[in-house]
């Protein structure tokens, strides 16, 4: 039962005619304040911490993402390729210049158009796990079904890249996610059977 009044009262309680509780915040909508405790930012009280570490979570992916869309938007230009290669060829023999000679090799023969593709790509995942971020910090409901449905989709891939190659970072991400995204049900199904 949801009701939307325009009037400015800034975040003071106001009665209702009906005699229900209702309650103004700056973002200009109206509700029974039953209604905002289960929809509505928690201003004035501490943070889930649970939302928060997925917050902050998010952030940190959407700043690897946007770190590797500029990566990938400098290796278009054959200058830069010319230039790890020297440098590469530049350090010593040991475990660590193999590791580094590998790589390039594997990246040198990707074509300018696919670094563009993936620095998009890349923006793109950014801007989600911004949202996400910013939504779960506030602590909207839309927030964490985006969250549900986001992770839930790059599961399977995650997992597959873990049964390919076991690292302990894709394992760590694919728990990380596996462990969000049940914990976000559970919250919103809990929200759900509230009265």
């Amino acid at each position: 039962m949801s009701r939307a009044v325009s009037l400015r009262v800034d975040g003071l309680p106001c009665k209702h005619a009906m005699g229900e509780d209702w309650e103004f915040d700056n973002i200009s909508t109206w509700g029974t304040l039953e209604e905002r405790r289960h929809d509505a930012p928690m201003s004035g009280r501490a943070h889930n911490p649970a939302l928060a570490t997925i917050s902050i979570y998010k952030f940190v992916k959407a700043s690897l993402s946007v770190l590797s869309a500029i990566v990938a938007w400098r290796l278009t230009n054959p200058h830069v390729e010319a230039a790890m290669r020297t440098w590469a060829e530049s350090l010593p023999q040991g475990f660590s210049e193999h590791l580094v000679r590998e790589a390039l090799a594997q990246v040198s023969g990707i074509p300018a158009f696919r670094w563009r593709q993936l620095g998009i790509v890349s923006l793109v995942y950014a801007s989600v796990f911004t949202l996400e971020g910013v939504g779960l910090w506030l602590e909207r409901r839309w927030a964490e079904y985006l969250t549900i449905v986001t992770s839930a989709l790059l599961l399977p891939f995650e997992f597959i890249a873990v049964t390919r190659h076991v690292t302990l970072v894709r394992t760590g991400v694919l728990l990380a996610n596996a462990a969000i995204v049940a914990y976000l049900i559970v919250v919103t199904t809990r929200h759900r059977r509230v009265p």
